[in-house]
This record gives structure tokens, C-alpha cells and sequence, in this order.
């Protein structure tokens, strides 16, 4: 069961990082000539992310709960109190936002996309946690 003081923690403080945190990830995004189409709000925010014929969702949730939280998958979730020193939370955010990023780079960079998740696990020590789904288009035959 959650612990309703660690969700307000929580609740509040993506409440004022959340807008930042969004902008600049798209920011870094659109900055590396990648399309960047948004649907949904708050924690169930996507973006769209077109780089030519390639497209992937990214799901906000996750980096925003890492960033937030000590540990997103841990039950109950618990605020992350170093939070609170602003250049512990830039350098966390900067390492949540980059290790989705080199994943793009990856996804974007190959054009076959079973090397490119290959390289990614081959990476993925460096991480801070990454989940990806792979949808073959069985009319067209592309992944």
C-alpha cells in the first residue's frame, strides 16, 4: 500500500518540475532534427518522435517517476529527499534524460532495427532503466 505522504512528495514535486523536465526533453529532441508530436497531459504524456520514415512513442511517465521517486518500480514509491539539493536533481535528471536519448540514438542510427536493439542491450548497463516494445507491421512487413 502506498504511504499517501510519499505520493504527496511525490504529487508535488512533479508538479513544479514536471513542465521543465518535459520542455527540455523535447527541446533535445527537436535541437537533433527529430519531430516531436505530444498527446496526452501530465503523467500520461507521449511523444511521437519522427526521425525520416522512423517513428517511436515515448512514454514520459517512467523518466518523470525516475527522476521523482528513489526507485519507480519500488512498492510503495518513496520521494527521493536528495531531490531537494537543485544540483542533485539536475545531474539526475540530466543521467534519466540522456540514457533515453543514447536509446533513440540507437533506434534512429540503424537502419536495421534488430541490430539497433542489439547495440542498446549491449548498452544497457548504462541505463538508468529502459523498456522497449518491438510492433512488426504485418501488412507492409516492416518493424
Amino acid at each position: 500500500m502506498q504511504n499517501q505522504i510519499e505520493i504527496d512528495k511525490i504529487k508535488q514535486f512533479l508538479c513544479m518540475v514536471s513542465p521543465i523536465v518535459i520542455e527540455i526533453a523535447k527541446r533535445i529532441f527537436q535541437s537533433l532534427g527529430y519531430e516531436v508530436n505530444q498527446k496526452g497531459q501530465d503523467l500520461d504524456l507521449v511523444f511521437s518522435i519522427k526521425s525520416g520514415k522512423n517513428e517511436v512513442e515515448f512514454y514520459l511517465r517512467n523518466l518523470l517517476l525516475e527522476i521523482a521517486t528513489v526507485d519507480r518500480d519500488e512498492e510503495p514509491l518513496r520521494f527521493d529527499e536528495n531531490l531537494r539539493d537543485f544540483d542533485y536533481f539536475l545531474s539526475k535528471m540530466a543521467r534519466a534524460v540522456a540514457s533515453k536519448l543514447n536509446v533513440l540514438l540507437h533506434l534512429f542510427g540503424n537502419e536495421d532495427l534488430d541490430a539497433a536493439i542489439e547495440n542498446i542491450v549491449r548498452d544497457s548497463k548504462q541505463y538508468e532503466r529502459i523498456r522497449i516494445w518491438k510492433f512488426d507491421n504485418e501488412q507492409t512487413g516492416k518493424k
